[in-house]
């Protein structure tokens, strides 16, 4: 589930209705440089990243998923592997997203297989429109399932090399004191994870 989910933000509002939420979805490199230069105060990313400055709470394991309208010709698979995305018409958040870059640079195009990216775009209402026009699959996380939901799109795991998914994880910098404030914020949102 996400931190943006309607039920998060209604029940962190309940429970602190002093603290103003400001969510703002962008790439993970992004998302480090703002922490580094302590213009934010947590940024939410997948694992794994090199920085040491940051203290990093896991907060769960989401696997890769393709995403695509039922009628797709994989629909009928029970799982996605790499060697099934040759040829495909694929529509994703984009290379921006360290995780889906390297996923594609090492599993798709560096084995030569070839893929067209239809667009790389942020825009969900873009990319479930596409997927419900049965235009292109989707390349994604488990977790962002609910997103899509509509009749006609299924998801199917995408299972190959051993490498299945990532690790999400809520960094802070560990070079700045933490306030009352942003330590609400931590303890809701990991015990609201672990829930």
């Amino acid at each position: 589930m996400s931190i943006s989910s309607s039920i998060f933000v209604i029940q962190f509002h309940q429970k602190y209705p002093q603290i103003i939420l400001n969510v703002v979805d962008t790439t993970d490199d992004t998302a480090l440089s703002a922490l580094s230069a302590q213009q934010c105060n947590f940024a939410i990313v997948t694992g794994p990243f090199e920085q040491t400055q940051f203290q990093a709470d896991p907060l769960f394991y989401s696997r890769y998923s393709v995403i695509m309208n039922q009628q797709h010709p994989l629909a009928n698979k029970r799982y996605i592997t790499f060697a099934d995305l040759d040829g495909q018409t694929i529509v994703s958040k984009g290379r921006a997203y360290l995780c889906f870059r390297n996923m594609i640079d090492k599993y798709v195009l560096g084995l030569n297989r070839k893929i067209h990216i239809l667009v790389e775009t942020t825009d969900e209402s873009v990319i479930r429109d596409l997927l419900i026009k049965n235009n292109a699959i989707y390349l994604g996380y488990d977790y962002m399932n609910t997103l899509w939901s509509h009749p006609e799109i299924i998801s199917r795991p995408l299972v190959d090399s051993g490498h299945e998914g990532n690790t999400i994880y809520l960094l802070s910098n560990s070079q700045l004191r933490m306030t009352e404030v942003n330590r609400c914020f931590r303890e809701f949102l990991l015990a609201w994870i672990a829930s």
